[in-house]
């Protein structure tokens, strides 16, 4: 197959005394290897999108490679070419829209504006926006990076001490979002998941799109939410001082650093909780916070409707057999509520579904009662052993 030369042309142009008469500095070498690794990042994404689970081909980045071709006089005016492999095009001609896209949204005067294709996932859009965040930080005053765009008619993007500030902003949500390197790695020895955080709202940036949720340990979590009615409407509900706010939960795509929650972003549900002031009250508040693999690296985590389910049934069986029943988590998301003595032992399990899965045996018995309900009605009269 070997490697062909496609006829596409990337043109940057580096203006500033600087950079006249072709001039290029070594120092600002970086800049194009920032923008080849841009596209890099976005292929990579589109090649893991298309083969779940698949290694990338061990010849994939140099396949999305670029090389200097010419550099014009009267600044560097530098045109690049793509030396591609050809069985990778179809990589290659992705990550370039997605760049050209992403960078051009970043330096218009839309806030938010960048949205990256839905077969980028959350760690590779931390990645790109990172990558495309830093862009142009060589540059000092009266300086800039022309970025000419495939469309004739098109205006370059004008990159600049001016104009970078706002489009970091553009690509990060937020200034401290733009993390350091170390920080970055830290992030990234734990891939995002898809999970729930349990705490208090204590602050809203409406202007951001993000919140502040602080956890029991008291770790703040910052989480980031598109432009929903619905989500505004029930952030509006939790939001107050940590000492009044209500119990909420945060679902969403949530990234770890150094072991422990850090963002969530996007988040997808925000729902608030309400425990009784019990004992067991103050379980299911615990289980409501575990995260997946809770238990040993296995465990999914409580579901909302498991959590529902066991403090209606547990508020309806307060004191049938004592006020202090066994409540623990189940690996698959449920809820085990149990009553033993010397004489018998009564359970009901509920799933994450909400089924109650009723047991109930007594002393001396060679095989216990079973039931399966959703009924928490019929629930309670099995456990009362069918008594009205």
């Amino acid at each position: 197959m070997g490697e062909e030369m496609l006829p596409e042309v990337k043109r940057l142009r580096l203006t500033g005394a600087r950079f006249e008469h072709g001039h290029l500095p070594i120092d600002s070498l970086v800049e194009l290897q920032r923008y080849q690794e841009l596209h890099r990042i976005a292929a990579r994404a589109k090649w893991r999108h298309d083969h779940p689970g698949e290694d990338i081909p061990a010849d994939f980045d140099d396949s999305v490679r670029l090389a200097i071709e010419r550099i014009d006089a009267g600044s560097a005016d530098i045109s690049m070419g793509f030396e591609q492999i050809a069985v990778y095009a179809e990589y290659r001609a992705a990550a370039e829209d997605a760049v050209e896209s992403s960078i051009a949204a970043a330096y218009s005067d839309v806030e938010n504006a960048v949205t990256l294709p839905d077969y980028v996932g959350p760690t590779e859009s931390l990645e790109f926006r990172h990558a495309a965040a830093e862009l142009g930080k060589t540059l000092n005053d009266n300086q800039t990076i022309e970025i000419y765009r495939a469309a004739p008619d098109a205006p370059p993007v004008s990159i600049s001490v001016v104009t970078r500030p706002e489009a970091v902003k553009n690509l990060t949500f937020d200034e401290d979002f733009l993390v350091s390197e170390a920080e970055q790695l830290a992030i990234a020895k734990v891939e995002p998941i898809e999970a729930s955080l349990v705490g208090r709202v204590i602050v809203i940036e409406a202007e951001k799109q993000t919140f502040t949720l602080e956890l029991a340990d008291g770790n703040a979590v910052k989480g980031w939410y598109k432009h929903d009615h619905q989500l505004i409407e029930d952030l509006r509900d939790v939001i107050d001082s940590p000492s009044e706010a209500p119990l909420t939960r945060v679902t969403g795509t949530l990234a770890f650093k150094d072991g422990k929650p850090y963002r969530i972003n996007p988040v997808d549900s925000i729902e608030q909780l309400e425990f009784d002031e019990t004992s067991w009250g103050a379980r299911l508040t615990e289980f409501a916070s575990l995260l997946p693999g809770w238990s040993d690296g296995e465990g999914e985590q409580i579901s909302s409707v498991a959590l529902d389910a066991a403090q209606s049934l547990l508020r309806e069986a307060y004191g049938l057999y004592g006020d202090h029943p066994g409540v623990v988590p189940t690996e698959d998301g449920g809820v085990l509520v149990e009553w033993a003595d010397r004489d018998s032992v009564l359970s009901a399990e509920i799933t994450a579904e909400g089924a109650f899965e009723l047991f109930a045996i007594g002393r001396g018995d060679d095989d216990g009662e079973h039931e399966e309900t959703r009924d928490v009605k019929q629930a309670l009269d099995f456990l009362r052993g069918g008594d009205e």
